[in-house]
């Protein structure tokens, strides 16, 4: 979760705090994880890298609203990109969305994981064109573990413009091996009046797994 402080005295001391938040972290249990970086901050109120595993450890547990108050109250540390994400997480969480618009589309740097939220905030304000954009951008350079979730998003990209903007779906060449992806599927063909084929499409889904419309939400913050 964390490699060490950023500066600050205690020596020992602080070094088994971050070998306990690093613990926590790892086990997932954040609310333990904060109360350490709590200490941590009571010897060093401005150690950037105990900050920013206070936000992580307030977003993991869900306190979004308290995160960003956090990263507002701290600007003159938390610096440049150094939790763009986060920050547009939050307020995107808080269906703050135009604010998280601002946040990714100022942050010099647009890492992979930004990208991905991006791609949420414009379908949420039904920039589906933009949208389409970002997730071929992404599937193209990217190479992680997500290709799969991406290629998700996007069919129901597709569907949605279909559903809401009549816009003939385009044949992205996607293989219909989920059932996201068969029902995204469908879902554009029904957009299109298509109803017979759609219902084969729905029907092949049934057999993988009960269908929903899906569009993912991004990866959060490790």
């Amino acid at each position: 979760m964390a490699s060490g402080g950023g500066g600050g005295g205690g020596g020992a001391s602080v070094a088994a705090l971050w070998s306990e938040v690093n613990r926590n972290g790892q086990n997932g249990d954040f609310t333990r994880a904060l109360k350490t970086v709590d200490k941590i901050l009571q010897i060093n109120k401005d150690d950037i890298t105990a900050l920013h595993c206070k936000v992580v450890c307030l977003i993991q547990n869900g306190n979004f609203k308290e995160a960003l108050s956090v990263i507002n109250s701290h600007t003159k540390v938390l610096t440049g990109d150094t939790v763009s994400f986060e920050k547009a997480y939050c307020e995107y969480r808080l269906n703050r969305i135009e604010n998280a618009l601002k946040t990714i589309e100022s942050a010099s740097h647009q890492t992979d994981k930004l990208k991905e939220l991006y791609g949420q905030v414009l379908y949420r304000l039904e920039r589906y064109d933009d949208c389409l954009a970002v997730y071929r951008d992404l599937i193209r350079n990217s190479q992680d573990d997500y290709e799969e979730e991406r290629k998700t998003n996007l069919s129901a990209v597709v569907a949605a413009q279909s559903n809401w903007e009549k816009v003939i779906p385009e044949n992205l060449g996607l293989q219909e091996g989920t059932y996201e992806l068969c029902y995204n599927t469908a879902c554009a063909l029904i957009g299109q009046g298509q109803l017979n084929e759609a219902l084969k499409i729905l029907q092949r889904a049934e057999g993988k797994k009960f269908p929903r419309f899906k569009f993912n939400s991004c990866p959060t913050t490790q």
